[in-house]
């Protein structure tokens, strides 16, 4: 049987999205991110919920509570949201700052 970990790393290499890229879609610090995948730290419901949304599926997904289907489901992660992530990576961190600063900005409108 997987576990949590195992269901979110599964699902995260699916998406072809690095372990660094999910955490920061999900809001969360990627040695947690890492810690959860190996099992040696159970996530908060909050942070199951914040990972859901980040790989598009369902807690119930991520939980392995999903019903089984004779046909695997096709794991959909926005490419857009994929491609603003890959590309925020690349920047050197007074960019990612500056960037964090202005969708902090437009945030407060």
């Amino acid at each position: 049987m997987s576990t949590v970990g195992d269901n979110i790393k599964r699902m995260r290499e699916a998406a072809n999205i690095s372990q660094n890229g999910l955490a920061k879609m999900a809001g969360i610090a990627q040695a947690t991110l890492s810690a959860i995948e190996r099992s040696t730290k159970n996530p908060s419901v909050e942070t199951v919920k914040m990972l859901a949304v980040a790989l598009g599926c369902t807690t119930a997904d991520l939980m392995g509570e999903s019903p089984k289907t004779e046909k695997p489901q096709e794991i959909h992660v926005d490419p857009l949201r994929a491609s603003v992530i890959r590309d925020y990576d690349r920047l050197p961190p007074e960019a990612q700052r500056l960037v964090r600063q202005y969708i902090d900005l437009l945030g407060k409108r």
